[in-house]
């Protein structure tokens, strides 16, 4: 049986939730017709990422198999802040491409003997070179891609020219909205719409039925604050491991770290506080609920996410300082104006 390849980035979860809907949505299109091919799915990113991935799709465990590894270094934050650490940065990037050459060539040797149909990225330039040299289709899906991440923070110029030489070894790019500007890359290119998980609308109602009024709070996984304060909230906030929040006017539910379904508590919130990564705005858009999204100096990413959903009418944004005490009533006013449409 011919075999998909994924390489996740290790980078945060927004990369992994989107490619594990994406490995739900082929593995649907295969069932909803008999004379479709039918696939086995070999995902390849970190070591939290698989035990994630092992539980999301728990239903699929003879389709689809795993292997450990470190595809990506992404971003490296300062310590207890959103703030890129730069110099840090650089040092762990350089030795990442100084050691390609060597993991690319054990890949080959793991894969070797699997009848591979296609390699699907995002982000790894590890998946992209492999895919390259075994010449198999390299079929990246996002919004963004480390070049220009790494251009924007002015990185060294060896490391970003590394990357916007990955660039330019895709055969296909399928882009997300609130996408940067892709005219750098020379393949074939597509745009396409959002993909999440899907939230349960039975789960969504048990949530609301049970809580009643509620916020969501995240940092993502690859950041981390030490405590955010709400006041004037008679509610309950769900917030994810990573930070630590007081709610003075209500309860607290602080989320399991192994928890599977964050997009039903997004959906069945009033609105989120979150980090404005592409997995958590997609799973907010098409779950309808209203958007706070936290600025960060140097991530081009979310400032790009951020001016575009602004101009949407379907976020506002906060600044790291204020997020150390938050009056629910004062940010009300600002939500109530945006629109979920």
């Amino acid at each position: 049986m011919k075999y998909k390849v994924f390489y996740i980035s290790s980078h945060g979860f927004g990369h992994l939730t989107r490619c594990l809907a994406e490995v739900e949505r082929q593995i649907r299109e295969e069932n909803e017709n008999s004379f479709n091919k039918k696939y086995r799915f070999l995902l390849i990113c970190g070591e939290n990422h698989i035990e994630f991935s092992k539980k999301y799709l728990s239903k699929y465990k003879n389709k689809i198999f795993y292997r450990e590894l470190m595809t990506d270094v992404g971003l490296i934050n300062k310590e207890n802040t959103l703030k890129v650490d730069k110099e840090k940065l650089e040092e762990i990037l350089k030795k990442f491409i100084d050691s390609w050459d060597s993991i690319v060539k054990k890949e080959i040797e793991k894969l070797k003997g699997l009848d591979i149909e296609e390699i699907y990225v995002d982000i790894s330039p590890i998946g992209v070179l492999v895919g390259k040299k075994l010449e198999k289709k390299v079929i990246v899906k996002s919004n963004f891609t480390w070049y220009q991440q790494y251009k924007y923070l002015n990185l060294d110029k060896d490391i970003v020219d590394k990357f916007y030489e990955i660039d330019q070894m895709y055969d296909e790019l399928y882009i997300y909205p609130l996408n940067l500007d892709m005219s750098h890359i020379k393949c074939s290119k597509k745009d396409i719409g959002y993909l999440a998980r899907e939230s349960d609308p039975v789960k969504v109602k048990e949530l609301r039925e049970k809580y009643e009024k509620t916020i969501f709070i995240s940092c993502g996984r690859s950041a981390s604050l030490e405590k955010i304060s709400i006041k004037n909230f008679r509610g309950t906030v769900f917030f994810t491991p990573g930070i630590e929040v007081e709610n003075l006017s209500g309860d607290v539910y602080k989320l399991p770290i192994d928890i599977l379904d964050t997009q039903n508590y997004i959906s069945s919130s009033e609105f989120i506080i979150s980090k404005a990564g592409w997995g958590t705005i997609a799973e907010s858009i098409l779950g309808k609920t209203k958007m706070v999204l936290m600025e960060r100096d140097g991530v081009l990413e979310d400032t790009h996410n951020i001016a575009e959903l602004k101009k949407q009418g379907k976020a506002i944004s906060i600044k790291e300082d204020e997020l150390k005490e938050i009056d629910y009533l004062e940010l009300d006013k600002k939500i109530k104006l945006l629109n979920t449409d």
